[in-house]
């Protein structure tokens, strides 16, 4: 164990004890989120300002146990050892003291916690307090987050739990994730490169009795060499190197170093059909685009690897420097040394988003799309298009295609641009636009317009295919690629392939 990490492993008698007591204290995410009146228990972990005001009084509203230890835990207030007892019980007390979740405050009668332990998703997690603190405990780099934090939640609402045998996930930090894929997956690894993380991992994953996690410590995919997961996850560093190097933030000089190399080696770690889930975030440049510059990353892998960019946010490079330097309160002149770096890169959109890498399971095509989220997109419309896009790249797409009686979709628009021509007012193009299940613009020509006009679901696709190879003698790869894109973007549907939604309506 290093000698600087703040907690002890203990005895397996030690961690039930307990997990007994917070599994049955009503320390739970929504108790904290009720009390406190707080969308997300990420303002109660790093409180600023009047906000911090305001929770030291909400602290003290009430004696509940689940209180006292939000007290203890959260907001690190030291007690007396007696008290701490008669609250919590001494096998309890003497076990937090066994394991360093209590130490002694400012004298030998107090007791503090060193750490945060918060709940979260029926578990329950430590990690460092504070955020980024200082100090030689700290090595200035091996920080460790909760996993409360919204980046870290963003990051875990957009991982299939769909069940599977085994689950990586990589740079996993305080093991949040890990400890979640033990509830879909049945065999569970976790990888990080500081060893401050994988302690924290693997104390975790004892507080909270899980038996099928295996912490391992090393550089990406170095400590599971050889072998192949159903799924991997990883939410990697990915600050440009102009913020504080801390390894758990920091990308590499261009910000986008270590989401290549994990892009790079993923693929010989996934089994047929397994399916790689980062949340990443990097630059559009002049002349290659973010997603482009995965497929490159890929390499020969490219052809074996289907890629799909989600993407939740796309901001012009200084409209994201101005948004970085007020969340971390920097001073103005910083904004230069920002600009200067993506002028260096020729960078056009900063994007933010979610990357699924799948490696292909049959002999098909593979396919390389990106998206932009729209209100209600989240993982089941991720999902969906994955599915279908594996579907519409495979051998049977042609058949159920011409054989279906496709009908329009929900919500969208035609938008039309008329100009004058010869006096007459003339349609001069065609947008389809839509924010369901994703923000698209599909600019088509006038006979894709007319198809979905034709598609009230009564005709098959291979009569529709039939009017147009008739009348414009459109060939068939070109009528079954724009049906594809259609339903893919929502304009159309056919049976068993509506978006969430829409099928849920």
């Amino acid at each position: 164990m290093a000698p600087d990490f703040p907690l002890h492993t203990g005895s397996d008698e030690a961690f039930s004890t307990v997990h007994g007591l917070l599994a049955t204290s009503g320390y739970t995410e929504r108790f904290l989120l009720s009390h406190f009146k707080l969308p997300s228990i990420h303002f109660l972990l790093y409180p600023y300002g009047l906000q911090a005001d305001y929770l030291r009084k909400k602290y003290e509203e009430g004696d509940s146990l689940a209180l006292f230890l939000s007290r203890l835990l959260l907001a690190g207030e030291t007690r007396e050892r007696g008290l701490l007892i008669e609250r919590l019980g001494e096998p309890v007390v003497q076990a937090m003291e066994e394991l360093h979740l209590l130490i002694p405050g400012d004298d030998q009668r107090r007791r503090r916690c060193p750490v945060l332990v918060h709940p979260a998703f029926d578990l329950f997690i430590a990690s460092d307090r504070g955020f980024r603190p200082e100090g030689p405990g700290y090595r200035g780099k091996d920080y460790v987050m909760s996993g409360a934090e919204h980046i870290c939640r963003q990051f875990l609402a957009h991982v299939s739990q769909a069940p599977c045998a085994s689950f990586l996930d990589m740079g996993t930090g305080s093991g949040l994730a890990a400890l979640l894929g033990t509830k879909f997956a049945e065999n569970v690894s976790a990888v990080d490169i500081t060893p401050r993380a994988a302690h924290y991992a693997r104390f975790n994953a004892r507080l909270n009795l899980a038996t099928n996690v295996d912490v391992l410590e090393g550089d990406l995919f170095a400590p599971v060499m050889g072998m192949t997961f159903d799924r991997i996850a990883s939410n990697p560093p990915f600050e440009p190197p102009l913020k504080d190097d801390m390894i758990f933030s920091v990308g590499g000089a261009d910000g986008e170093a270590i989401i290549a190399r994990l892009v790079a080696e993923v693929p010989q770690h996934l089994k047929p059909g397994g399916r790689l889930y980062a949340q990443v975030c990097g630059t559009d440049r002049e002349g290659e685009s973010f997603d482009q510059r995965v497929t490159r990353w890929l390499g020969e892998a490219a052809g074996d690897c289907d890629t799909a960019l989600f993407l939740r946010l796309t901001m012009k490079p200084n409209e994201y420097a101005i948004q970085q330097i007020l969340g971390e309160n920097q001073d103005a002149w910083k904004l230069q040394e920002w600009n200067m770096f993506y002028h260096k890169l020729k960078a056009t959109e900063v994007v933010v988003g979610h990357l699924v890498v799948q490696k292909r399971k049959e002999d098909r095509p593979t396919f390389h799309i990106r998206r932009a989220f729209g209100l209600h997109t989240s993982l089941p419309e991720m999902e969906w298009l994955m599915k279908w896009e594996s579907f519409f790249a495979g051998p049977q797409m042609e058949a159920a295609i011409l054989q279906s009686r496709p009908e329009p979709g929900v919500g969208w628009e035609l938008h039309v641009r008329h100009a004058m021509r010869e006096a007459t007012l003339t349609p001069q193009s065609y947008t389809f636009f839509t924010t369901y299940p994703f923000e698209v613009n599909l600019h088509v020509p006038a006979w894709m317009a007319m198809l979905v006009s034709r598609c009230d679901g009564k005709q098959t696709g291979a009569g529709h295919y039939e009017f147009f190879r008739l009348k414009m003698n459109l060939p068939k790869e070109d009528f079954l690629r724009s049906m594809g894109a259609l339903i893919g973007s929502g304009f159309l549907r056919i049976e068993e392939w509506a978006p969430p939604r829409e099928r849920a309506s």
